[in-house]
């Protein structure tokens, strides 16, 4: 399970096309999940930065700069999903609510990030109720 960081400007967009823009060419592996959180400023009220996540297929080249279309913006790399999932507003969360102190590690400015296997397991077990929609899960 990695963690995406978005700003709230992209992530409709992100959701409707299943794509997530990077500049560097992480070792995510098919199937696994990308959570979605806002970067922080994107969260003034505390509602919950995790807005919900998407499932792994590839990563490939932004050759035809989609990128700039979508954003005005060039990346390097889009990051596919088979399937995006926008969790309920009630349903939104932080990683802090779910593995507690330790979530700080994960609140830095790197676009995408790997969680821990134990912090990945406490994370699926608030989806539940989602990953159903997710083939592998």
């Amino acid at each position: 399970m990695w963690r995406l960081n978005v700003r709230r400007v992209y992530l409709n967009s992100v959701f409707d096309v299943g794509k997530f823009f990077v500049n560097r060419r992480f070792n995510i592996q098919h199937g696994e999940l990308l959570l979605l959180q806002l970067v922080k400023k994107d969260d003034p009220r505390h509602l919950g930065r995790i807005r919900g996540f998407m499932e792994f297929d590839e990563v490939v080249e932004d050759e035809h700069d989609e990128s700039v279309e979508l954003y005005g913006r060039k990346w390097k790399y889009a990051i596919l999903a088979s399937r995006s999932i926008r969790l309920q507003p009630r349903d939104w969360f932080d990683l802090d609510d779910i593995i507690g102190i330790n979530a700080r590690k994960y609140y830095t400015q790197v676009e995408a990030m790997r969680l821990e296997h134990e912090d990945a397991l406490a994370v699926e077990r608030r989806l539940s109720r989602y990953l159903k929609y997710i083939s592998n899960k």
